[in-house]
């Protein structure tokens, strides 16, 4: 190797041990193109999934009746309470109420009392009817989300519209705009939500507000001061003055009474 290739390997070292040295940072230049490049390659994927079309809640309105089927028993009830995939559930209609082999059902166990909103349903999974007698029924759990219990309700399955996209991240936004609401329920008993999690806002159909539609969560440490975007979140459901959200998102914990505002609509 000739003097003047060694010190041209030697400088392409050099340049690399710079390049990797923790904690050094890169230049201004480099540091715009891997931004840039991150941009390019940015990848969607799925906001709305299988696991929130099945499993989330939403709010039984006040005044609409409840569904008219229920779960009356189950072949392993004397083992368990809750049933997942693959348990058979018995259904107190059959072949005289018009129920047919292989339908699928949607089933829903009653959550929790919101004020006079109405009553949060929430979504326990599917099960498919593969025996029928006249005033009763076999089902078979399919895709259920191991919280199927005896007294849930089956409502027909209507097959729900997934959604590929991207997190459009959150931000300020015009304190102004009327396109504003809070969250009125969250998921779990700590009354806080984080990334992939699930909450009710006060933003329905008569606010305009469609499945798909991306939010901003916001939070204000008291009355007078400014406040601050902590979360995005995706409608999954829709019902009159109430929308199912999921935080996709968060820097800090969702809560009940934090401020949202639409920030995409369809």
């Amino acid at each position: 190797m000739s003097q003047k290739t060694f010190f041209a390997a030697a400088g392409l070292v050099f340049v690399a041990l710079i390049l990797s040295v923790p904690g050094r940072p890169l230049a201004q230049g480099t540091q715009e193109n891997l931004i840039r490049k991150a941009k390019i390659f940015e990848e969607t994927y799925a906001l709305i999934n299988e696991s929130d079309l099945n499993c989330s809640f939403y709010m039984h309105e006040e005044g609409k009746l409840l569904p008219d089927i229920r779960i009356v028993g189950a072949e392993r009830m004397n083992e368990k309470g809750l049933f997942e995939d693959g348990d058979v559930i018995y259904i107190d209609r059959g072949a005289a109420d018009g129920l047919e082999i292989g339908q699928l059902f949607l089933t829903v166990g009653l959550r929790a009392k919101v004020g006079k909103l109405g009553t949060v349903m929430e979504r326990h999974g599917r099960a498919r009817v593969f025996r029928l007698e006249e005033h009763q029924a076999s089902a078979k759990v399919e895709k259920g989300c191991g919280t199927i219990r005896i007294g849930d309700f089956l409502m027909p399955y209507e097959e729900g519209d997934g959604e590929i996209g991207k997190d459009l991240g959150y931000g300020d936004m015009d304190p102004n705009a009327s396109r504003r609401g809070r969250v009125i329920f969250i998921e779990n008993d700590f009354h806080i939500s984080a990334s992939g999690q699930w909450a009710l806002i006060d933003m329905g159909r008569q606010q305009c507000v469609q499945i798909g539609d991306q939010l901003n969560v916001f939070h204000q440490a008291r009355p007078g001061l400014p406040r601050e975007a902590i979360a995005s979140a995706i409608i999954i459901d829709v019902r009159g003055a109430t929308s199912t959200i999921k935080i996709l998102g968060a820097r800090d914990a969702v809560d009940i009474g934090s401020e949202v505002q639409i920030s995409s609509a369809r």
